[in-house]
This record gives structure tokens, C-alpha cells and sequence, in this order.
């Protein structure tokens, strides 16, 4: 039993020491490692770790803190090289693991094929261009998860600053890497494979946790998911996203959906020559020449109708026009169509816009929006209201109840056409769907609007009720609080139409709208002499009202 002892004591220190005479393998694993440094946006050091490479390719995995918050990343391999981490292809915050990619070849260390068992001996390799340290332990504990991943538990004497460097069996696989517990003084490690089986779709640009660094999401090789990551990508203004659209066009030059988002986002800078040449670098090299074309029109489209103040003689609204008809003349779609529509239309050519608008009506494209175009088309041409309400309702037709808030816009544009015609209980209807439609993002000026309507429509109570509430949202805007006091005269609440006149005087003394309010409020509450003094007042400010109230009441 002694003896027994004694030998288990001696291999206990053995494993616990650094031991020169490592089998091969497990030497071989030293030329994986690398350090990892992370910088902030100003470029001061952030965080430093290590990891190991998993393929050839640049691949590696490291813990996920040091990214947390990092603008730009860094690793030395084992020979002394410093390369950029291009991208990240996955990461966990709960397990602080993530799997990066790197410009460049790398060295790397198999995966372990099965998961390290309780008691066996594995080694930690530790980081050094000259001379790495190995230390040998074993699994004090396994714990799986996900029915094929481990997390081991590991007691052990570490070397310092050894955070990340990869545990690997005897047979120099990598089964993790090493983690410092929060919690005990023992250290852990998750499955290596578990970080490297990360899936990267087009959705996972999008993860909270990645959000947190400005260091870019891998492009996935599938092109439908490396779409729709480009598509996400841009989604904000965050120096990621220029990267990403890079590393897009790199991985995808023949398609014209980079160039696109690369020249949106040089339009958005007003950098219109880089713009103008990635659209015309994407016409030459796109397998899909009338989508380029599309694409183009769309920049210069957009462009002109938001930046038209910005001169750029090479674009304008016939350039526009002749790409979007060059794109329907290599493969006609109503698609494109639509797009010649609108450009049309803001071209002022109104009648041709509206016929090709109402032809699309009768195409696959058939929607609500291209009603709401025509109608737009029709007020221009200031075709009488009835025509332009028959477009709107047809518009509102095609919706499927109860209406989506996608509706709101057309509702508001049938209120303001049904006001102007009159008809004003009609408009009010309208109003009070988009209020529904858009409870709680509706400002003050659409209460104060909607309560105009209503004093047309002699809704008296609803009138009130919304400039109430309109000078609730803006408590600081005269013109609410007079004209509350104005409604409220009209109405023969005399004293509250006094009270809040004053109000408006106090907010804005030069209101010369809110001293006839007043000096009306005063007469009809029997004070005529101070009353008529308040409108000789506002006829003073160059009220033009206050004259004739003037002579009507002396």
C-alpha cells in the first residue's frame, strides 16, 4: 500500500511540472499558438490573450473578452509573424469563446476526435518563439453539453499570463483552451470543437454580442446568407460596415449587390466619384449586367432626389432613366419598370409617370403603392379630387384587415385629400385610423392637425379633446395653447379661453394672434373696455383681424 502511495505521489508531481521530454506531437502543437492583442478605436492597447490555430487557413480560437469593445485585433504566431484578424466567424459570451479568421497561412493543430476522459493526462502549451513551456496535468472533471461537447474542470499550478493557450492530449489534439474560473481558483476549458462547429449564416452578423465589436462578422460562402449579412451589415453607420462590404466584394466580385452598398454608403459620404466607380466596375464584371444597371440607377435615383443641392455633373435624373432602361432592355421586369416610373415622376413628367404606373397595376407588381403613386401623379396634374380619392381607395382596398401600419401613409394622404375637398367627417375618419395605426409615435402636430379638421367638421368635443392633447406633447408651443384658448371662446368656455391666452402671451410676448384671443375672451366676459384695449395692442403688433374687431365692438 506504501509503495502504491508513493507512485501515485511521484506522477502527481510529474504531471505537475514542466517536463522536457514531451512526446512529439504534443511539441508540434507549440507552432499553433499565438498571442492575441485587441486596441481601442483610439488605438491604446486593449486586452491581450492567446489561442491556436485549428486549420491552415488562418483559423483560430481564442476567448471572446479581448474583443469586447475592440476596434482592431492582432495575433503573433509562433515564428514571431504578426497578422490582422480579418474577421470573426463566431462567438459565445456565456462560454467567453470565439473563432476568428486571420489574413494569411497559419500552422495548426488537429481537434481532438473524441472528448479528454476524467484522470486522463493532458498538456497545456504555453506561447514562445523560442522555447514554449509544457505542462502536464490530467481532467480532474468532464461535464458534457449539447450531448457531444465537453467542459472540463481542471486543478492545476498555471503558468502566468497562460489565459487561452490550448490544452492538447498526448496525442497533441486540441481539446480547449485554458480559462481562468470567476468564481474558484480551479481553471476550465470548453470543447475546442464545440468553437469550431460555430455555423455562420447571414443571420449571424446580427448576434447582440458580436454587435459589440468593430471588428467585422465573416462573410458566409453561401450566397443567398452572404447577402443577407451585407444587407444587415449596413443597418447602421458602424465602422464595421465598410469592412464587411469589402470583404464581400472580395469573396463575391462578379456580384453587383457590393459595388451597390459600397457606392450607397460613398453617396452618404458625398463621395460620388468612388461611387460612380464601383457601380461602373460592377456593369463590367457582374455575371448579372441588368441588375448592375438597375443598381446604378438606383445611386444616381437616390442621389438626385436626396442630395440634389450637390452638384455632380456626370449624374443627373436622364442618366438615371437611361441605366434603369438599359437594365429592362437586358431583362425586362416591371421591377425596373417601376423604378422608370418614379424617376419619371420626379422628372415632372407626370402623365407619363401616371399611365406607367397604372400599367403596372396590371402586372405581377399589383400593390397598394402603385395606386398611391397615381394618385400622387393625378394631384399633380391637378386632376379634380374625386379621381384622386378613387386611386386612394383602391390603394387602401388592397390592405387586408385589420390594417397594417404600412396602411397609415395612405390613410393620411385620403385625410389631407378629403379636407381639402371638404369633406370633412370623412377626413377626420382617416385621421383617427392612423392614430390607431401609429398609437403613441404621433406628435403634436398631427393632434393639432387632426383637431383643424375636426372645428371644419363642427366636432367640437373630439377638437378639444386633441388640442389638449397637443399641448400636452409640446407644453412649451404658443401656437397649441392659443389656439386651445381660441377653440375654447368658440365653444363659451370664456374663462379658460382667457386663462390660456394669457398663457400664450407669457410663452411668446410678441404673439400678437394670442392678444386678440385675449382681448376677445375680455370683451365677452363683459370687460369690453379692457378688451378693446388689448386688440388696439394686437392691431399694434400688425394683427390684420384686430381692426375690424376694433370698429365692430366700439
Amino acid at each position: 500500500m506504501k509503495m502504491r502511495n508513493i507512485a501515485t505521489l511521484l506522477c502527481g508531481v510529474l504531471f505537475a511540472l514542466n517536463v522536457a521530454a514531451q512526446p512529439a506531437p504534443v511539441k508540434n502543437a507549440a507552432k499553433s499558438v499565438f498571442t492575441l492583442t485587441t486596441f481601442k478605436a483610439d488605438g491604446s492597447l486593449l486586452a491581450s490573450s492567446h489561442g491556436v490555430f485549428i486549420d491552415a487557413n488562418g483559423t483560430g480560437i481564442c476567448d471572446w473578452a479581448p474583443f469586447d469593445g475592440a476596434s482592431r485585433a492582432v495575433v503573433m504566431d509562433a515564428s514571431g509573424k504578426s497578422l490582422d484578424v480579418e474577421c470573426i466567424l463566431g462567438a459565445n459570451e456565456i462560454y467567453d469563446v470565439a473563432k476568428i479568421k486571420v489574413k494569411g497561412k497559419t500552422t495548426a493543430t488537429p481537434l481532438a476526435t473524441a472528448p479528454a476522459a476524467e484522470g486522463s493526462p493532458i498538456y497545456l502549451v504555453g506561447y514562445s518563439v523560442k522555447k514554449p513551456e509544457f505542462t502536464a496535468t490530467t481532467v480532474n472533471k468532464v461535464e458534457m453539453f449539447m450531448e457531444k461537447y465537453a467542459y472540463y474542470i481542471i486543478q492545476m499550478t498555471a503558468p502566468e499570463n497562460a489565459v487561452g493557450c490550448p490544452f492538447v492530449n498526448a496525442s497533441g489534439q486540441v481539446i480547449g483552451f485554458l480559462q481562468q474560473s470567476q468564481y474558484t481558483t480551479d481553471y476550465h476549458s470548453t470543447d475546442a470543437n464545440y468553437i469550431a462547429d460555430f455555423e455562420l449564416t447571414g443571420l449571424t452578423a446580427n448576434d447582440p454580442v458580436l454587435r459589440r465589436t468593430d471588428i467585422p462578422t465573416a462573410i458566409p460562402d453561401d450566397k443567398e446568407q452572404a447577402i443577407l449579412a451585407l444587407v444587415l451589415a449596413q443597418q447602421g453607420n458602424s465602422p464595421r460596415t465598410s469592412k464587411t462590404i469589402d470583404m464581400f466584394v472580395e469573396k463575391f466580385p462578379n456580384l453587383p449587390d457590393g459595388y451597390y452598398a459600397r457606392a450607397q454608403k460613398a453617396v452618404n459620404d458625398d463621395d460620388f466619384t468612388s461611387a460612380q466607380k464601383d457601380m461602373e466596375t460592377a456593369i463590367k464584371v457582374s455575371d448579372a449586367k441588368d441588375e448592375a444597371h438597375f443598381d446604378y440607377a438606383r445611386v444616381i435615383y437616390q442621389k438626385e432626389l436626396y442630395k440634389f443641392d450637390q452638384s455632380f455633373p456626370d449624374w443627373n435624373l436622364d442618366k438615371a432613366l437611361d441605366e434603369v432602361r438599359q437594365a429592362n432592355a437586358i431583362q425586362p421586369q416591371a421591377l425596373y419598370r417601376h423604378l422608370e416610373a418614379q424617376i419619371l415622376f420626379s422628372k415632372k413628367e407626370y402623365q407619363q409617370a401616371y399611365d406607367l404606373f397604372q400599367e403596372l397595376n396590371k402586372t405581377e407588381l399589383h400593390n397598394p403603392e402603385l395606386f398611391f403613386e397615381a394618385a400622387q401623379c393625378k394631384t399633380q396634374l391637378n386632376a379634380p379630387n374625386e379621381e384622386v380619392i378613387a386611386l386612394l381607395d383602391s390603394a387602401i382596398n388592397l390592405f387586408q384587415r385589420p390594417y397594417s401600419i404600412d396602411a397609415a401613409s395612405y390613410f393620411l394622404y385620403r385625410a389631407n385629400v378629403l379636407e381639402e375637398q371638404g369633406e370633412y367627417r370623412k377626413a377626420v375618419h382617416d385621421y383617427n385610423q392612423v392614430d390607431t395605426l401609429l398609437a403613441g409615435r404621433l406628435g403634436a402636430d398631427f393632434y393639432y392637425k387632426r383637431e383643424q379638421c375636426e372645428v371644419q367638421g363642427k366636432l367640437f368635443q373630439q377638437a378639444l379633446q386633441d388640442i389638449e392633447f397637443a399641448t400636452r406633447l409640446a407644453p412649451n408651443e404658443p401656437l397649441y395653447v392659443a389656439e386651445k384658448a381660441s377653440l375654447q371662446l368658440r365653444v363659451n368656455m370664456k374663462e379658460e379661453a382667457l386663462v390660456n391666452a394669457q398663457k400664450a402671451i407669457d410663452m411668446d410676448p410678441e404673439y400678437d394672434d394670442a392678444y386678440l384671443i385675449k382681448g376677445l375672451a375680455l370683451i365677452q366676459l363683459g370687460k369690453k373696455k379692457d378688451g378693446i384695449a388689448v386688440l388696439e395692442k394686437a392691431g399694434e403688433m400688425g394683427n390684420a383681424q384686430a381692426p375690424g374687431l376694433i370698429e365692430k365692438y366700439k
